[in-house]
């Protein structure tokens, strides 16, 4: 699991050149969909397994064990890797052929993203009506505006199950992580020929906290830049 493409390329490389029997590579970054498909053709071509595998979940899913893999490449090597999943994550997903799981990777973080900016609105509105943020929870949690970003990430201190908002936003996922991901998901979207008018929007909001004070803080701290 390494932080970008660059990286990966080169340490698959340097396992293809040294290995002297035939490994499985899971790779569990987040990187581009081509660049994948490009790493899985290479694999192959000498002989080797490759799957792409990212994850969601962030650091608190790495320590409970509840990590969610969204996994591509070839399926009976899929099948042949579910006790070593099972083992890191509480569920693991076959998504279809080579960079397929970087693909629903993508468009998971694009939506995350785009649903923590609505929250972070959605809480600071409640805050300048004078409202308690913990009642607000209690009804968003059970109604309409229902989702992870509120009911398992709450960015309001003492709201909602314990998140990185309560210990002054140290990563969990940090904002510039989430900028680098949609970064590759509006590359997506170009390649891919798809309106992501909401995505552009995240990815510029992301990006701008990325390069400020708060780019090494959890990405949930987009509450501050709203």
């Amino acid at each position: 699991m390494l932080p970008n493409g660059e990286i990966v390329s080169e340490v698959i490389k340097e396992i293809l050149e040294n290995s002297s029997n035939s490994p499985t590579i899971i790779d569990c970054s987040t990187i581009d969909v081509n660049a994948s498909k490009n790493l899985h053709h290479l694999a192959s071509s000498n002989k080797i397994s490759l799957l792409d595998a990212p994850v969601s979940g962030g650091t608190i899913g790495a320590l409970n064990g509840t990590l969610t893999f969204m996994v591509g490449g070839n399926k009976e090597t899929f099948d042949k890797m579910l006790p070593i999943f099972k083992l890191m994550g509480s569920k693991s997903v076959y998504c279809g052929p080579a960079g397929s799981g970087q693909a629903v990777k993508l468009c998971n973080n694009m939506l995350l993203a785009i649903t923590m900016i609505g929250v972070g609105e959605s809480f600071n509105m409640a805050k300048n009506l004078q409202l308690d943020p913990n009642i607000l929870y209690e009804v968003i949690s059970t109604a309409t505006g229902s989702c992870w970003s509120v009911n398992n990430y709450c960015p309001i201190e003492n709201v909602g199950p314990r998140s990185p908002a309560d210990n002054d936003f140290l990563p969990g996922f940090s904002a510039k992580l989430m900028s680098k991901d949609l970064k590759l998901a509006v590359n997506a979207a170009s390649q891919s020929s798809s309106k992501i008018e909401f995505g552009k929007k995240a990815e510029e909001m992301f990006t701008k906290m990325a390069e400020g004070i708060n780019g090494e803080k959890d990405f949930s701290a987009i509450i501050k830049e709203i």
